[in-house]
């Protein structure tokens, strides 16, 4: 079967070149398979690397996320119990309270900085402190619920939370 194969074009010429080529094709082939094996493992290894690069992406927006919310419910946790201790006269929260609540405001905003690296908005951090802890042991008597200091309070407040650090964006 195999002479059938090889068969002649002219009687007397001899074989044909496909018995020359067989082994070459076998070869080709192999080459092909290599070269489409490796390219497919490089192309797969590469959409890994550039997957595992958006899902950290992704996990450290969402850990900027999750520390704005603990940084603004601090916020609004100092600012209404300043508001507590400086309106109500029969306030329960004491002056190291506000100290301790204003502390940890810092310490979540240090949190998000090292996040982020944004700027810390220092002069909202400090005014906000001046009108919470400010004469609290020696100034008792209840304020008027529209006072300077409250309103003040709240500017700082709102300030540090419409600036920048505090703001959600989903750019990766």
């Amino acid at each position: 079967m195999k002479s059938e194969a090889m068969s002649t074009s002219k009687e007397g010429e001899g074989p044909r070149m496909e018995a020359c080529s067989a082994p070459l094709l076998q070869w080709a082939g192999w080459i092909t398979g290599m070269v489409l094996g490796i390219s497919g493992y490089g192309f797969t290894m590469l959409g890994w690397k550039i997957r595992d690069k958006q899902a950290r992406a992704l996990a450290k927006t969402k850990d900027i996320h999750d520390a704005i919310d603990k940084v603004v419910a601090a916020l609004n946790e100092l600012e209404d119990s300043a508001y507590v201790f400086w309106a109500d006269p029969d306030s329960s929260v004491r002056a190291d309270q506000l100290i301790l609540l204003h502390r940890r405001c810092v310490i979540r905003i240090n949190q998000l900085k090292h996040l982020n690296n944004f700027p810390l908005p220092v002069d909202e951090i400090i005014e906000m402190r001046r009108q919470a802890t400010l004469d609290a042991e020696s100034h008792r008597t209840p304020l008027a619920k529209g006072s300077a200091r409250l309103r003040k309070l709240s500017r700082a407040v709102e300030n540090i939370i419409q600036s920048e650090p505090l703001q959600k964006s989903w750019n990766i």
